[in-house]
């Protein structure tokens, strides 16, 4: 491992910790493993109008040779095309061979890499970001169909608004950050101390748990601002679902009916009025404040108007 003095200024500044992105992952999956465990499955009969076709496994290694260096990739939150994602992923890795792109439905896409140094240069260097938004990364696996498959975690950076200006310490927020999920890497000014307005970290989050919204260090409670998320349920407080689809809806009113009286009259006047989601939304610790919105439009008008934009 290189000493301090061997490290560039440059990889000091930006905050990347040395392999947090891959230990996120299951990257190293050994095939004589796979192949016990496949083994070891238990299949079901044969109902009338099956049938069995059993494939060697030195057919099985043949068949998977091809692409053990290929990664399945999803822009979370977001629906890209074909065309759109390979530009920007060759824009984003500028591999030194060639590097296949394939479309597998439902927004997944394989991608098979001809060098090893371009598989190990995305494993190693990310997380990666289309946009503002996450691009969700796993090893290929076999027997993977897109119609069935689903993430268990994504990367987002998170900001720690107004964080008090002692905590601008690595190690500190590394511990800090460590509470909502992986982290894999630190932002360049937050990592430099040189602006205190905000800390900002990227982090793995668990998609199957509730977002963290709060922090608290002694008498410090901190909030937790998410950046370039869409499909934030504000009744569950998870991704990848809006709040009137929401399927845990029910909790938070179960947990009102039992708070007392008094709430639970006003819980069924909701009901009877027609006012559940109103309900819940109001007792809900989750809300639009999670959510960095950028000024998209500031320097645009700026110039219409004919004033100068800020740097």
């Amino acid at each position: 491992m290189p000493n301090r003095s061997q490290v560039s200024y440059k990889d000091r500044l930006v905050g990347d910790i040395l392999g947090a992105y891959a230990q996120a992952f299951w990257f190293d999956k050994e095939e004589e493993a796979e192949d016990e465990a496949e083994s070891n499955i238990e299949l079901d009969d044969l109902v009338e109008g099956m049938v069995d076709v059993k494939l060697s496994k030195e057919t099985k290694a043949r068949i998977r040779a091809p692409w053990t260096k290929a990664l399945i990739v999803k822009v979370y939150g977001k629906t890209v095309g074909y065309s759109y994602l390979t530009f920007k992923i060759n824009t984003l890795w500028k591999p030194v061979a060639k590097m296949v792109c394939v479309d597998l439905g439902k927004d997944f896409f394989l991608i098979k890499f001809s060098d090893k140094f371009d598989y190990d240069k995305v494993l190693q260097g990310g997380p990666w970001f289309v946009g503002e938004h996450s691009l969700a990364i796993k090893p290929w696996e076999p027997y993977f169909k897109a119609f069935e498959a689903s993430f268990s975690s994504v990367a987002v950076w998170i900001r720690f608004p107004k964080l008090p200006i002692e905590f601008y310490d690595l190690m500190v927020l590394r511990e800090i950050g460590s509470a909502i999920g992986p982290v894999l890497r630190i932002d360049s000014y937050t990592a430099s101390g040189s602006r205190a307005s905000f800390a900002r970290l990227c982090v793995q989050i668990d998609l199957s748990k509730p977002l963290v919204n709060l922090v608290r260090m002694g008498r410090l409670r901190q909030k937790v601002m998410y950046e370039g998320i869409s499909a934030l349920c504000f009744c569950c407080g998870r991704l990848g679902h809006k709040q009137e689809s929401c399927g845990f809806r029910v909790r938070p009113m179960e947990k009102n009916r039992e708070e007392g009286p008094s709430e639970s009259q006003k819980v069924q006047q909701n009901e009877r009025a027609g006012h559940t989601e109103q309900s819940v939304q109001s007792d809900s610790n989750f809300g639009d404040w999670m959510i960095v919105t950028r000024r998209k439009n500031y320097v645009r008008m700026g110039r219409n108007r004919g004033t100068k934009s800020p740097h």
